[in-house]
């Protein structure tokens, strides 16, 4: 299996598919989510793979990359995961433009950033079942997995107006949800609140200040109206503010949209990347 060894000495795994053939439609990058790896996007790969290089990694701790022994529970990812891709196309020789793919707060988020910092080279952005928050690492990932449904609908609203309410009720189940990381940490539960606390009201004023307005290149976004991690209100607030967007909601369609309804999935993916304008 192919790995690339990332500037912190970890190996991390990679897909290069199409690679090695003369000539191709274009070259695609595949980002997945939280907790995800590459295989989620097979029911894509499988129809990509035809007429496109195709280019995926295993997040550092997911998949078959290297797992960090230690957690740093105040360390946001995305930076990280944001160099590794650079590292990555600098390692495998990437010169075109390319387009982009990421599914779900995680790697949806990762290529509006992406986007943002290299608008030169990315010719195309699609997000599947994506959204405005920064899940970047433990504590927000367990903090808003978490959150009730009707929360998460409403989120910059309700956490707006009570964040300091939700935590108080939720902060026990956080640091209970953490056990499993912090069994030889040195934290008071008083040092480990204080942690949880501020990585949330971060993660907050971060929403608040987040535009991604400045994306340039044409944007699929797709939303299931039965998502109940990323609601269909998320792709909805993206749409209105990246204005060189077109907005689908596919109805019976949840989270894992992409392998759910791979077939509508695949048809719009498809019918963009040849017509992204």
């Amino acid at each position: 299996m192919p790995y690339f060894n990332n500037q912190d000495g970890y190996n991390l795994y990679y897909s290069d598919i199409n690679g090695d053939r003369e000539e191709n439609e274009g070259t695609i990058i595949l980002l997945h989510g939280f907790a995800s790896s590459v295989a989620f996007f097979k029911s894509q790969i499988k129809v990509l793979k035809e007429d496109y290089r195709i280019i995926a990694f295993d997040a550092l701790g997911h998949g078959r990359s290297d797992h960090p022994k230690e957690v740093n529970l105040s360390k946001n990812l995305r930076h990280e995961i944001i160099r590794d891709l650079e590292d990555l196309l600098n390692f495998l020789g990437v010169t075109e433009k390319y387009g982009i793919v990421g599914h779900s707060l995680v790697g949806g988020m990762i290529g509006q950033l992406f986007s943002m910092k290299h608008p030169d080279e990315v010719k195309f952005l699609i997000l599947l079942n994506s959204g405005y928050i920064m899940i970047d690492n433990v504590i927000r990932n367990i903090f808003y997995n978490l959150l009730p449904y009707f929360i998460r609908m409403n989120f910059l609203e309700v956490v707006a107006n009570s964040v300091e309410d939700v935590l108080d009720k939720i902060i026990p189940y956080i640091i209970a949800a953490l056990s499993d990381n912090i069994t030889e940490s040195v934290f008071t539960k008083e040092e480990l609140t204080m942690k949880i606390e501020d990585q949330i009201f971060r993660m907050i004023s971060e929403i608040h200040d987040y535009d991604p307005s400045s994306i340039q290149c044409p944007t699929l976004i797709i939303g299931g109206r039965l998502d109940n991690f990323a609601p269909h209100i998320m792709s909805e607030e993206l749409d209105k503010k990246i204005a060189n967007s077109r907005l689908e909601i596919i109805d019976m369609a949840g989270h894992f949209a992409p392998a759910q309804r791979k077939d509508i999935v695949n048809r719009l993916i498809c019918d963009f990347i040849k017509n992204p304008k």
